[in-house]
């Protein structure tokens, strides 16, 4: 009777809230680890179209038409992710594309500054650089504008 009382009272109870902490704390926690942003929102997404339907139809057609509206919404996301993977790889060809333009701009706006450059320092032929110059011998105050002093004087 000692035993069966102890078992009881003490034993079961405690293998009882041993089995409790595993499924209520230790498994939620793994499932909380491998829980992502993805599944959370396709669980909440079924619930929603489970109640959609739910007003509709009898509970278990609402679950399995939600299941089948998320699978199409699962194809759609393939699909547009292979659009936008597509979409990205132009992205990036035309960065590309970019970027080539833009090393050629430079290397041609270097090599114009490098050519203008080196003939700035060229020596320069003295004969060539002195230009002839006109000397007159006439000051500005002896300036006619074509005519001679007197020319126009009459009295």
């Amino acid at each position: 009777m000692k035993n069966w009382w102890r078992k009881w009272s003490f034993e079961i109870p405690l293998a009882f809230g041993d089995a409790l902490w595993e499924v209520l704390v230790v498994q939620f926690a793994a499932f909380l680890d491998r829980l992502t942003m993805r599944t959370a929102i396709e669980f909440v997404a079924i619930a929603m179209l489970a109640m959609a339907f739910a007003q509709t139809f009898p509970i278990d057609l609402a679950i399995l038409f939600a299941g089948d509206t998320l699978m199409y919404l699962e194809f759609l996301v393939a699909i547009r992710l292979a659009a936008g993977r597509i979409h990205f790889q132009e992205m990036l060809r035309l960065a590309l594309r970019l970027a080539r333009f833009a090393v050629r701009v430079l290397n041609a706006a270097i090599g114009i500054s490098v050519t203008r450059l080196n003939r700035l320092r060229e020596r320069r032929n003295v004969a060539r650089s002195a230009k002839p110059r006109r000397i007159s011998g006439s000051s500005d105050d002896d300036r006619g504008f074509g005519i001679a002093w007197g020319g126009l004087a009459t009295a």
